[in-house]
This record gives C-alpha cells, structure tokens and sequence, in this order.
C-alpha cells in the first residue's frame, strides 16, 4: 500500500466538482492554497452533504454524478477527473471522498461498489488518498431509506407530519439513531470497503461522524490507512482536538497507523472559529500526535453566496478567500513538517480541563505549544514562534500564543 496519509495539510472543498465552484474560482483557489503551503485538498466525487441527486447544487455543468435509480453520468466523472489532474499538477494531493453516509441506503450496497469502481477508474493514476464516506454513521431522517428520488407515500407522510410536530420531530430522531440502525450502516460500509479496497494499492480512510473514530465505523478497520476523526463545530470539541490523538497513540495500533482529523472547526462556521482558534486546533492536535492536519473554512466548503446552507452562518466564498489564516498554517505546517515523522514523547500541561502548555519531544528538537503565554508562570528556553504572526520573534509577547522551539533534548 503507498501510504501518502502522513504530513499533509488540506483545505475542504466538499463541493469542488460542482457547478457551483465556477473554472475560474476553482483556478483562483488551487492556486492560492499552493502558495499558502497546502499541498492537499478535499472533495467529494459523488453527490455532496447536505444535497440529493434531485437538487442543482449537487450538479456539475454536466448534471449530477448519478440518480438514485444507480444510472451513473459519465460526463461528470470526465469533468471530475479533469479537475482532479488540475489539482495534482497545481501540487495538491487529492482527497477523493466518494460517497457520503446516508447515500448507501439511497444507491444500496452493490450500486455504491459499482460507484467507488467508477471512482478508482477515472482517479487510478492520480496522486489521491481515497476516503470510503463521509460522516458514515450520519442518519437525517425517512429519505435515507428511500430508494428513489420519488420518494414513496410513508416517507412523504413521515416527513409532512415531522415537519408540523416537534414532538413527532423528537420520535423521528429517536428512531433514526437506534443503534441497529448504526449497526446496519457498519456492516454495509464494510462490504464496499472490502469489496474495492483490494482494487487499489492507495490509502483507504473514512470520516466518521463527531462521537466515533473512523476505526469505530467499519468491521474491517485493518483496511484503513490511518485512523481518524471529526471533532466537529461545537465549542465542546476543544478538549478532543488533543484528547482524540493521545488516545490512539496511547492504543498503540499494532500497524502503527497514524492519527488525522479530517474535520476540526471550520473557520467562520456560526461566525466562530477564527485565525486564533485554527492555530489551536493545528497546534494542540499535531503535538499530540496527529500526522496531518485538515483545515475548512465556511463559504470555501460550500462555495457559498451566504444564502446556500446558510443555516451553517452567512459567510461567503469571496470572504473566506481573503482570510488570511490558510497562510498562517501553511506557515506553522512548514515549521513542524520536519518532525512528523520522529518518534515522540507528548507532554502535556493542564488546569480544569483546559490546556496551558503541550510539548512533543523528539530527539532533536521539542516543541512546547502555550496558548496563553500570561497564564505560564515558567517557559522553557529556545526560538520563539508567534503562530497569529507567522514569524520568529526575539521577544516573548506579553499574551497571546506562542511555540518554544528548543534544540536537541
């Protein structure tokens, strides 16, 4: 297996195949996230979250990648793989999701297998890392289960009546998160993983949903090149940012198969999350353990105009854009690249639940993350990395987040 799943830094781009990212965006993107120090991207070759195969959003210019009849559309996955080879020779090691979780109720298993066998034929020459579904434990309600775009009566019914009800709401939601239910959608991301995964020598992972890993998710786990994690957008996902990575290396996977969270806090989702807390989660999670790091922004993930899933915050692809963030990790990830790789000892400092200072110690360099400099009564000695700037600095900062870089331990 080519295992390319350590040292990557990658943005989100879960709708970067539809007609929504315009040529021209699409080209104004891959560039800049290359000259920011990104050297991979995420993307669903499929029908993207929180869409149907009915809706235009899922499309390309060519109409969407299949219909829940299982007819796949031929001129998406040409268009698909066009972008794909863009992104490749742009630098960008591509993230290939092909599904996401609910879609295997909607195609059922054989039809999903026969898609990820049309993925791996238009990507088998790419520089890509493959990804089974995204959110695979995800269940929204009755459509799930409807097996074509029609729909049928007691869906309908079900979803009118919710729709009326909070209460016939809270029963539906009950309903759809039994844990049969979770069971069933395991063992059937597990066939297609062990049905294709053999086809191909490139890494398999899979995205879980916020309480699992991805080694939760199937039955078959020694499948999957690294185990992995979404944290999630909630101001409850800060502790497992460090929590989720010391745990699987204090598991000690025999394979010895590396750490990645594939969905941290997006930047600007809710109006939350910005510069100062996406260099935590890149700080907390690489020094714990993690060996490669995704960022997302919103308005970037969704190309969004502030109208379209707005329910996630009105933040728009131009604004996103223009943050300045991206540069600042492709910054921080330069730094910490060369020490990725090393075996390390994780150190951690904390009071009530909160993190006042994470060391990873090779046995050439250790560095010491604070997000607080004022809260440190003692700071080790060593280079000063100021992770808001982007720069060194001689000086230690009165507050705010620095990283001590120190020499051989």
């Amino acid at each position: 297996m080519i295992n390319k799943t350590h040292g990557f830094l990658a943005d989100t781009w879960w709708y970067a195949m539809t007609a929504r990212l315009s040529d021209e965006n699409f080209r104004k993107l891959v560039d800049l996230r290359v000259s920011q120090g990104f050297n991979a991207a995420q993307f669903v070759v499929g029908i993207p979250p929180e869409t149907t195969p009915e809706t235009p959003n899922a499309a390309s210019m060519y109409g969407p990648a299949w219909t829940r009849d299982g007819v796949f559309n031929r001129d998406y996955l040409q268009h698909a793989r066009q972008r794909m080879v863009a992104i490749n020779k742009a630098g960008l090691t591509g993230i290939v999701y092909g599904a996401w979780g609910p879609q295997i109720n909607w195609l059922g298993i054989e039809h999903m297998i026969e898609w990820w066998v049309e993925v791996l034929s238009i990507s088998a020459d790419l520089d890509v890392i493959y990804c089974l579904t995204g959110e695979s434990n995800l269940h929204v309600g009755p459509t799930d289960f409807a097996a074509s775009g029609k729909g049928n009566r007691l869906v309908q019914m079900i979803e009118k009546t919710a729709g009326k009800s909070s209460f016939a709401r809270r029963v539906m939601q009950r309903i759809f998160r039994h844990p049969s239910l979770t069971q069933s959608r395991k063992l059937a991301w597990s066939r297609v993983l062990e049905t294709i995964a053999p086809l191909t020598d490139k890494p398999f992972i899979i995205h879980p949903n916020p309480n699992e890993t991805g080694f939760d998710c199937v039955e078959n786990p020694h499948l999957l090149a690294a185990n992995t994690a979404q944290t999630g957008h909630t101001l409850e996902a800060r502790l497992r940012l460090h929590q989720l990575p010391m745990a699987h290396t204090a598991n000690k996977d025999p394979a010895d198969r590396g750490y990645i969270n594939l969905e941290p806090w997006y930047e600007g989702i809710r109006d939350s999350f910005y510069a100062a807390d996406q260099l935590y989660a890149y700080w907390v999670s690489m020094l714990a353990g993690a060996i490669s790091h995704c960022y997302g922004a919103h308005g970037i993930w969704n190309v969004g105009d502030g109208q379209f899933l707005g329910h996630w915050g009105g933040q728009t692809f131009a604004q996103a854009l223009a943050l300045d963030t991206p540069r600042l990790l492709g910054l921080s990830h330069q730094l910490l690249t060369p020490y990725l790789q090393l075996k390390a000892e994780v150190e951690l400092q904390e009071e009530a639940g909160k993190v006042l200072s994470l060391r990873r110690r090779t046995q050439s360099a250790s560095f010491t993350y604070i997000p607080e400099i004022s809260s440190m009564n003692s700071i080790p000695q060593g280079k000063i990395w100021l992770p808001l700037e982007g720069r060194f600095t001689d000086q230690l900062p009165a507050q705010g987040q620095v990283v001590i870089i120190g020499g051989e331990s």
